[in-house]
């Protein structure tokens, strides 16, 4: 098992899609970083905002068209990252040289691995890149907070933190905070990703599995947002978005999306044994 994994993360690592992800990726979070420069560029230092504050997927500063895009596109950039693997490697053969070599569920379970890992590394990357630029550009802690201008701090009090979806640790650490969130949007984008390659099994259309998952996330979360129904994973995965989700939401969210994932393991496996 250790060995087909490390067979089908190499293939990933060097597929064309995977390569095209990370790319956008890091220019997006390097594009992010340049605003973030450029609006605080000529401004007086005690004025400058703190690194947190900049980083673009932190929604809760002024600046939430940034973690809006990211949301929207997320799904798209974890299913093109690897999601597809199983369709290319029907198209080229490699699926039986791979299968008979391991056995079919050494080849599945290896591939829903890999593929887990690049969905949550392509939405990873682009908010690491853009907090190690920030962390290198703007100074840990800021006096902007400290200011007559709250409006241009984006302060939240104690009593808006508290009905923030971790709120507590974003008291104890601003940074600490934007890590957790980071690990969980990276762990929520593997999910969207298995489930899209689950479908690959089922429906042999490259562009449907890209894009499926693209589309239901979003229209799921418009409509629960229409709604009122606290299931939109959109809403799970960027700190302070207030009103956040509740625990008990956030709980749902993830359950959805790990059945969501899982169910269909028994018949995927099916179709690879039958396959061979």
């Amino acid at each position: 098992m250790k060995k087909e994994l490390k067979f089908q993360l190499g293939v990933a690592f060097n597929s064309a899609g995977f390569l095209k992800v990370c790319v956008f990726g890091v220019a997006f979070g390097v594009a992010c970083f340049a605003f973030a420069c450029f609006s605080e560029y000529g401004r007086d230092i005690m004025s400058v905002q703190a690194a947190y504050m900049r980083f673009f997927a932190n929604k809760g500063t002024f600046y939430v068209w940034q973690p809006m895009i990211f949301a929207i596109i997320m799904p798209l950039l974890a299913c093109a990252a690897f999601s597809d693997s199983y369709l290319a490697d029907s198209a080229c053969r490699r699926f039986s040289l791979c299968a008979v070599r391991e056995g079919a569920a050494k080849y599945y379970f290896s591939k829903l691995a890999a593929v887990f890992i690049c969905g949550a590394f392509a939405v990873l990357l682009p908010q690491l890149v853009n907090m190690i630029l920030c962390l290198i550009a703007f100074p840990l802690e800021s006096t902007n907070l400290y200011t007559e201008d709250l409006l241009q701090s984006d302060f939240y009090s104690a009593d808006e933190l508290g009905k923030a979806l971790f709120g507590g640790v974003y008291i104890i650490s601003p940074y600490l905070f934007l890590v957790l969130f980071m690990l969980i949007s990276g762990v929520f984008a593997g999910l969207i990703s298995v489930i899209a390659y689950q479908l690959s099994y089922f429906v042999k259309n490259k562009t449907f599995v890209l894009t499926f998952m693209f589309i239901f996330v979003n229209l799921f979360g418009i409509l629960c947002d229409f709604r009122g129904i606290g299931l939109n994973i959109l809403s799970c995965i960027f700190g302070l978005e207030i009103p956040s989700p509740t625990y008990g939401e956030f709980a749902a969210v993830a359950a959805l999306y790990i059945c969501a994932a899982a169910a269909p393991i028994p018949f995927a496996l099916k179709k690879v044994k039958n396959e061979l």
